[in-house]
């Protein structure tokens, strides 16, 4: 009995040793589980950005390919501004015969680098005015390097081929480019229309 006592009464807890070793673990524990943390956020923070890089390659790639399929005449990138970035085709995309002008702009702050714009305008359009404004398609495309657009003028083509490399990045600090390339035949600029027909450019 008093050797119970003496055992229910011993109010003793850890030494300073034996707190300073716990507190050593728990911070090594934590140090672990926090990198642990701090890695999985970066893969998912990497996988997210390179989805939405392709994701944005193949948008970027996919409007310009109905537009240039249905196209009556192709211009050379090379003669557009700024040369190699910018594609100009007569098109009848949707049943509408149109001007359709694509352009990859720098931005002006951020990763964004490069914006891929489009617009379109009717033959008349000096007289009816029908214009419409610059729409964004996608961001982050870059900006330099080899030209995003060009015409493949060899003779077994005829001019109706257009070659499309497309770069996408939205860090290129931190991420892998993503690259799209495609050639797009230009079905209907057998058939002989105008090359003149979309020559004269709306400003803007």
């Amino acid at each position: 009995m008093p050797a119970r006592r003496r055992i229910s009464r011993d109010q003793r807890g850890l030494t300073l040793v034996e707190l300073l070793i716990t507190i050593v673990l728990l911070g090594i524990v934590m140090a672990i589980c926090v990198q642990v943390f701090v890695t999985i956020g970066r893969t998912v923070s990497t996988t997210d950005q390179n989805s939405q890089n392709t994701d944005q390659a193949r948008l970027a790639v996919q409007q310009i390919d109905r537009q240039v399929r249905s196209g009556n005449v192709l211009y050379n990138p090379a003669a557009e501004t700024p040369a190699g970035f910018a594609l100009r085709v007569y098109t009848q995309a949707n049943g509408y015969q149109r001007c359709v002008q694509w352009r990859i702009t720098k931005a002006t702050s951020g990763f964004k680098d490069g914006i891929l714009q489009t617009r379109s305008w009717s033959e008349s359009w000096t007289f009816d005015g029908d214009v419409s404004g610059w729409r964004n398609i996608s961001e982050n495309i870059l900006t330099t390097g080899s030209a995003a657009f060009s015409l493949d003028s060899s003779s077994g083509f005829g001019n109706r081929l257009i070659n499309i490399d497309v770069r996408v990045n939205a860090d290129p600090v931190h991420q892998k480019t993503v690259q799209f390339t495609s050639s797009i035949t230009g079905r209907n600029t057998e058939y002989g229309y105008s090359q003149n027909i979309c020559n004269v450019i709306p400003p803007g």
